[in-house]
C-alpha cells in the first residue's frame, strides 16, 4: 500500500511541475522591417538538405520599379541562401546576392559532404543568362 500512495505522490508532483513549470505565453510585435519584409515576401525556389549542410534559397523582390525598365513597374530579385549544418547546435549563415531580373533555380550541380553547388537563371525572356554559385557554411562565391 505505500508504494501505491508513494507512486501517487511522485506522478502528483511531476504532473504539478510539468503544468506549472512553464512559463506565461507571450505575444510579440517585432519592429524589424527588413526581417518582416523577408519573412512576408520570400519564395522558396530550391532546397537541398542532403550529408552534412542544408541549403535553402529564397528570392525576395526589391520592389515595384526596381528591375530599371521606364516603361513598367518591374522588379528585380535577390537571392537568400540560408545554410546551416546538421548538428544540436548547429553552424548557421544567410547571404544575399543580388539584383537578378526573374531569376528561376535551374539545378544543383554539384553536392558534397561539406559544400553545394547550383545553378540560377535569369534575365530578359530572350536574353537568359546562368550563374553558378557555390556555397558552404562560410562563403558564397559565384563562379564565371
Amino acid at each position: 500500500m505505500k508504494i501505491k500512495s508513494t507512486l501517487i505522490l511522485i506522478f502528483s508532483i511531476c504532473f504539478v511541475n510539468l503544468s506549472c513549470g512553464q512559463e506565461k505565453v507571450k505575444i510579440i510585435t517585432s519592429d524589424n522591417t527588413r526581417l518582416i519584409k523577408v519573412l512576408n515576401n520570400s519564395e522558396l525556389i530550391g532546397e537541398n538538405a542532403e550529408d552534412y549542410l542544408s541549403v535553402r534559397i529564397y528570392k525576395i523582390d526589391n520592389g515595384s520599379g526596381s528591375a530599371g525598365f521606364p516603361e513598367g513597374h518591374e522588379v528585380s530579385h535577390n537571392l537568400l541562401i540560408a545554410v546551416s549544418e546538421f548538428d544540436e547546435e548547429p553552424n548557421q549563415n544567410i547571404f544575399e546576392i543580388g539584383p537578378f531580373y526573374n531569376p528561376n533555380f535551374i539545378k544543383w550541380t554539384d553536392k558534397k559532404e561539406y559544400g553545394k553547388e547550383f545553378e540560377v537563371e535569369y534575365g530578359i525572356n530572350n536574353n537568359r543568362k546562368t550563374v553558378k554559385l557555390k556555397i558552404n557554411i562560410n562563403e558564397l562565391k559565384m563562379e564565371k
